[in-house]
């Protein structure tokens, strides 16, 4: 909630010289001071060069809306877009340029994140809600082919083929009659794949047979109802309170799709089971037991990749049956968790090989994790909180380790931490210590190569990738870390290679946005800085607390004359880290190119932009 005075004074007073516009600040300031000082409120606070707002003195919807975002959960996700009313500052035009065309610009970035988190609420609630859903999305834009793409999508879900088929004539029109242009190659794959199905007499069948994430574009799961080996009937209603709980908490996450084994038919009783009509056999299933020894109870758990039949996870829980609601309730989290990521090493084809430890250091490491990958700055501090409790439950776990490891170096990536030496030096010694014990994990290897590039170790870090990569040619991060290795080491061909190699392989997983970054670096030292800011803008709006990526948007804009977008990439960096510099910058909070020109054009971009000195 910071802004720099010339910043101001060029968005309410752009069309007047630099002294007037820089006085009618002064003394807008001034009676605002005096008209909230009478309503005994403190609200404008400033520090040489920088205006800001206490954030505790007000209330403010955008900032409400855009933090929860990120929600996983139906409710949550809904809570953040009830503050979504309507377009930015609907109507509000000032006459100063500046000011309205920065309301221009956040209108169209708010309306871009308000038509993806609705669409992203679709797939979460069932597919008839996720409909009406999208015909909302559709009434407030309708020019947007991706929407046109998820009705369909939903309405193949409920079976409506006919339906889905007259949404895509829907949208060759609309783009026919707007842009002058066909649809896209994935709108009309997509339609073929309607058409054979129509068209197939087998069609119920092949229904049946088609994954679901192929047709709603995630991986899908089914969960089995657990198998309980003791009879007793006490049992049974714990297995489906059990079964229940892991189906409610693996549907509120938004990267899969979570489908009903089966359905009981009640007329014919409950021997006699059907396909639910127009359902889609799942990807994956997961399965298990319940066995009871005394008051003990033991619960196996495996997820089966139903295409190939082998296991990609499997883990047992004990407890006690006096205790068995919080027994279930752990059981049903921990479960998530680790299908989650089992599910994202198995995208990745990559075998976790460092052993997993005791389950509460498991339990610890799996949410430090889930953490992690959530990306902002506190989720990032609660990360290294709960990592660092698995490293003090077990210190010589190699996974605890490097977990800990990554979360400190992205800690410090995200402004979390304070770059300190001693945090990167913590970082490297814990990645090199799960290396030296599982020295075939190409997982630590990359966590390593990271906390080396942290240091300033650029070299050794290629090192690192480049072994993981021999360990695994299929893994996206050590494809997309090395991409930015070159990229800092000026090797730029190379870097754009291995960034779309990374991309290619990574496609949609919860870090391509930092892939993304890497080509960003590497076509800003190629001097390619329109494609650079293109990616960039795409960066920024995946991540919005990622400040390294706003510095390089701002950078990029600068470098391509878009100076007021250059100027609000900055605002947008200073909001998060207001104490950031020329002199902090780099390497605070951006590696620095190893070639003084890089760098140099680098802090140059940056400066034009209005990123100030210390």
């Amino acid at each position: 909630m910071v802004a720099t005075r010339e910043r101001l004074a060029d968005l309410f007073w752009g069309d007047s010289d630099s002294e007037h516009s820089r006085n009618s600040l002064r003394q807008t300031l001034s009676v605002l001071r005096r008209d909230l000082s009478q309503a005994g409120v403190d609200l404008i606070h400033s520090r040489g060069e920088l205006i800001g707002l206490a954030p505790d003195a007000v209330r403010v919807d955008v900032e409400e809306f855009e933090a929860g975002l990120p929600a996983r959960s139906v409710p949550e996700l809904e809570k953040a877009l009830a503050n979504y009313t309507g377009p930015f500052l609907d109507g509000l035009y000032l006459g100063s340029n500046g000011f309205d065309d920065w309301v221009a610009s956040e209108r169209d970035r708010l309306l871009s994140r308000a038509l993806e988190a609705f669409e992203k609420l679709a797939r979460l609630v069932d597919a008839e809600a996720g409909v009406i859903l999208a015909d909302r999305v559709l009434a407030m834009e309708p020019t947007r082919e991706e929407s046109y793409r998820l009705k369909m999508e939903l309405l193949l879900a409920c079976g409506q083929r006919d339906r889905a088929i007259r949404t895509y004539e829907a949208c060759r029109s609309m783009l026919k009659k707007e842009f002058g242009v066909d649809v896209g190659p994935q709108t009309r794959a997509l339609w073929q794949s309607v058409l054979s199905a129509a068209n197939t007499a087998s069609n119920m069948q092949s229904a049946n047979t088609v994954p679901a994430s192929q047709r709603l574009g995630r991986p899908s799961i089914s969960v089995a109802d657990f198998i309980n080996l003791t009879g007793k009937q006490g049992d049974d209603f714990f297995a489906k309170g059990l079964v229940q709980d892991i189906t409610t908490a693996l549907s509120e996450v938004a990267d899969y799709v979570v489908l009903s084994a089966h359905t009981a038919v009640e007329k014919n009783g409950p021997a006699e089971e059907t396909k639910t009509p127009g359902m889609l056999r799942a990807r994956y299933v997961l399965s298990g037991s319940v066995q009871r020894s005394g008051n003990g109870l033991r619960v196996n758990v495996q997820l089966v990749d139903a295409a190939g039949g082998h296991n990609v996870w499997a883990q047992k829980f004990d407890g006690h049956s006096e205790n068995a609601l919080e027994f279930q309730d752990r059981i049903a989290q921990s479960v998530v968790l680790a299908v989650i990521l089992d599910l994202q090493l198995t995208n990745w084809k990559v075998r976790d090989k460092s052993p997993p430890g005791p389950p509460e250091v498991r339990r610890l490491v799996n949410e430090a994790l889930m953490k992690y990958f959530e990306m902002t700055r506190d989720s990032l501090l609660i990360g290294i909180e709960l990592a660092e409790k698995a490293v003090s439950i077990g210190p010589d776990n190699a996974r605890a380790k490097r977990t800990l490891s990554i979360i400190i170096s992205m800690g410090v990536a995200f402004g979390s931490l304070p770059r300190e030496p001693g945090q990167i030096e913590r970082a490297v010694e814990l990645a090199e210590a799960a290396v030296r014990a599982v020295p075939d994990d190409e997982i630590a290897r990359c966590i390593l190569s990271f906390a080396l590039e942290s240091s300033g170790r650029i070299d050794e870090a290629i090192a690192e990738c480049q072994h993981a990569i021999g360990l695994n040619p299929s893994y996206p991060t050590g494809h997309g870390d090395i991409s930015m290795l070159f990229a800092l080491r000026g090797q730029v061909s190379e870097a754009v290679r291995e960034a779309n190699e990374a991309i290619r392989l990574g496609t949609h997983d919860v870090i391509d946005f930092w892939r993304h970054h890497a080509l960003v670096v590497a076509l800003f030292a190629s001097g390619d800085d329109r494609r650079a800011l293109e990616v960039a803008r795409r960066v920024v709006r995946t991540k919005p607390g990622f400040v390294r990526g706003a510095l390089y948007w701002a950078a990029a804009a600068a470098a391509t004359g878009n100076n007021d977008e250059a100027s609000r990439a900055i605002h947008h960096c200073l909001s998060q880290l207001p104490h950031l510099n020329l002199d902090n910058v780099c390497p605070g909070f951006v590696p620095r190119y190893v070639r003084d020109h890089h760098h140099a054009r680098f802090l140059e971009m940056l400066s034009r932009a209005g990123l100030p000195s210390s």
